[in-house]
């Protein structure tokens, strides 16, 4: 999604968006693997979600590169990672019924559920998004190109 949104930027936003969303991302894993409880565990990765987030409104824009078609998908993916981590935190189905759903509809089971879910959104996006490239007119199409 990175490579995708900056795909017609200049070289220099290109390489400072994908060092900024991997360091990111490589101080959130590290801070997870550190972290004492569940919920500083998962706000670890509010810096890169924002960034997904900044790359998803720039994509959303005339401003970012990508698939046209394949939005929704984008939108799609953070949300439903979004929807899961919040399920799995907050033990949802577990606070309203307590003891029923413990072997099947716990909160853990459909966080991963919704996971996958979110995979699938990725992958759509990430095969859009390849085709949208190798075939794009970045002189054409992008007003990034004269920054």
């Amino acid at each position: 999604m990175v490579t995708a949104t900056v795909y017609c930027a200049p070289a220099v936003l290109r390489y400072a968006a994908l060092a900024v969303y991997s360091l990111g991302s490589l101080l959130g894993l590290y801070k997870a693997m550190r972290a004492w409880s569940p919920w500083e565990r998962r706000l670890c990765f509010a810096a890169p979600f924002c960034m997904r987030l900044l790359l998803a409104g720039a994509r959303a824009t005339r401003f970012g590169g990508g698939d046209p078609h394949a939005i929704l998908h984008v939108f799609l993916q953070d949300a439903v990672s979004l929807g899961g981590g919040v399920i799995g935190a907050l033990h949802i189905p577990e606070k309203w019924f307590p003891g029923s759903v413990d072997r099947c509809l716990n909160s853990h089971n459909i966080m991963h559920v919704l996971v996958v879910l979110a995979v699938y959104s990725m992958h759509q996006v990430t095969t859009r998004d390849l085709a949208w490239m190798s075939h794009v007119d970045c002189r054409s199409t992008s007003p990034l190109r004269t920054l």
